[in-house]
């Protein structure tokens, strides 16, 4: 739990940063530039820890794969949805994931089907609908990019749900971060981008997204292994919870009633979730 909880801290400081980034760069160039910083703090932290001919089988396994093309279309579709919506809006379409994963999870019988467990998780999903109501206003592609970015969230927590245990988190780390960072050069040809030097602020700012993005995907895996992800997903919600403080603390933004009786249900759902899942 406090893993995921972490995790989330850094995403929403990545998207912080990244959005900010944003205002003065295209999005390709952003997530190269983002990604191969990403890699560098992984290579640092895996330097004579790994077997290299092991990580090599390891990335051409079909479920390394496709762990890596979800990481890719997640990572391509947050950019650009921070391109076009609120950090608040881009935040609360993907919270839809983990109702998502639960629906899923019980459709295709991983876990067992639990009234109470999907009702905790829709008050979870009320709540951080309060706590962004007052952001919903953005652009058809921004809620767009917005939604798609959270099925393929879902779809890759999933997916490292099934990872076998002899792939480390490290290795399944090294491998998507070095995913997106190839991926930002074929963003910026698709949409043809017109890249520029960086100046040091805004590379400072993609440093220190890189090193939050490094963090937050090795905590995300290894809170989602082995795990039962209807009872480690409502944790997800706390990423609003950094996004009000980081909404204030760099745009000002104060949660009005609507948006603290949101927090409340968020944790409310989380607890009655937790609960429900313990075995009797």
């Amino acid at each position: 739990m406090v893993l995921m909880t972490l995790a989330m801290a850094c995403y929403v400081l990545n998207d912080t940063l990244v959005k900010l980034t944003l205002q003065a760069f295209p999005p390709g160039q952003v997530l190269a530039v983002r990604g191969a910083a990403a890699s560098a703090v992984i290579v640092v932290a895996m330097w004579r820890r790994t077997d290299a001919a092991g990580l090599r089988r390891q990335m051409r396994q079909p479920i390394m794969v496709l762990r890596c093309a979800l990481e890719i279309s997640t990572a391509v579709m947050s950019v650009l949805a921070l391109a076009r919506a609120s950090l608040g809006l881009v935040s609360a379409l993907m919270m839809t994931a983990p109702l998502l994963i639960a629906c899923a999870s019980m459709a295709l019988r991983w876990e067992p089907t639990q009234p109470r467990r999907l009702l905790a998780v829709l008050v979870g999903l009320g709540g951080a609908w309060l706590v962004v109501r007052p952001s919903m206003q953005a652009s058809t592609a921004g809620i767009l990019f917005s939604g798609l970015c959270a099925v393929s969230l879902a779809a890759r927590d999933m997916v490292t749900r099934r990872l076998p245990p002899s792939m480390s988190s490290i290795n399944v780390a090294f491998a998507t971060t070095l995913a997106v960072c190839a991926a930002g050069p074929a963003l910026g040809w698709a949409l043809q981008e017109s890249w520029s030097s960086l100046l040091r602020r805004e590379a400072l700012a993609l440093v220190g997204a890189a090193l939050c993005t490094a963090l937050g995907n090795v905590a995300l895996i290894a809170a989602c292994r082995g795990t039962d992800l209807s009872v480690v997903t409502p944790f997800r919600y706390t990423l609003l919870v950094w996004a009000c403080l980081l909404g204030y603390l760099v745009w000002g933004d104060i949660p009005d009633i609507a948006a603290m009786v949101g927090l409340a249900l968020i944790i409310v759902g989380g607890i009655t979730n937790l609960r429900a899942a313990r075995p009797p």
